[in-house]
């Protein structure tokens, strides 16, 4: 895993990244197609991008029930410690 920080801080900021939104307005309930405006395309960029910066193998069939930004964040938490054995720091 790299230094980057924690599974869900590289989620939200991934997810700000990729919708253009800034990250100081992103929160956990906002839905990810409905609130941001992320695309099919857009929702795979963001788990092969997560997935490269925290070197982790996300999904796609798993992630379908990702609705909102905590689902996301969720998910990745969950993903990074079935993978690497421990709770990501």
């Amino acid at each position: 895993m790299t230094a980057q920080g924690d599974p869900g801080s590289v989620t939200v900021k991934m997810v700000a990244e990729i919708s253009e939104t800034d990250i100081a307005t992103i929160r956990e309930n906002q839905r990810l197609r409905e609130d941001l405006g992320l695309d099919s395309l857009q929702s795979l960029e963001l788990l092969s991008r997560i997935g490269e910066e925290l070197d982790v193998e996300l999904d796609v069939e798993e992630a379908m029930s990702i609705r909102t930004v905590r689902d996301a964040c969720v998910f990745v938490q969950n993903q990074c410690e079935k993978q690497h054995g421990q709770p990501a720091a």
